[in-house]
C-alpha cells in the first residue's frame, strides 16, 4: 500500500499558483489599473503607478508560500 506524501515544495507551488490564480482573477484595483493592465512599481499620483505592482507582490507571495509550507512540513510531521 502506497502513502502519497507532498514535500515542501510541492506544497509552496500549489498554494503559490492558487494564490497568484485568484490574484489574476479577482485583478485588485491596488495592483492592475482600470483597462486591467498590470501597474508599474513606483510612488507618485500616476493611475499606473502602485507600490504593490505585480511584480513586487508576486516574488513575495512565492516565498510567503513557501515558508507557509515549510510550517505545514514542520508542523504535520
Amino acid at each position: 500500500m502506497a502513502v502519497f506524501t507532498l514535500n515542501r515544495w510541492q506544497i509552496a507551488l500549489t498554494l503559490y499558483l492558487i494564490i497568484i490564480g485568484i490574484l489574476l482573477i479577482i485583478k485588485p484595483a491596488m495592483m492592475f489599473s482600470k483597462d486591467e493592465t498590470p501597474k508599474m512599481w513606483g510612488l507618485g499620483t500616476s493611475e499606473q503607478i502602485s507600490v504593490f505592482s505585480p511584480m513586487i507582490v508576486f516574488p513575495v507571495l512565492a516565498i510567503l508560500s513557501y515558508y507557509i509550507a515549510v510550517f505545514i512540513e514542520i508542523s504535520y510531521s
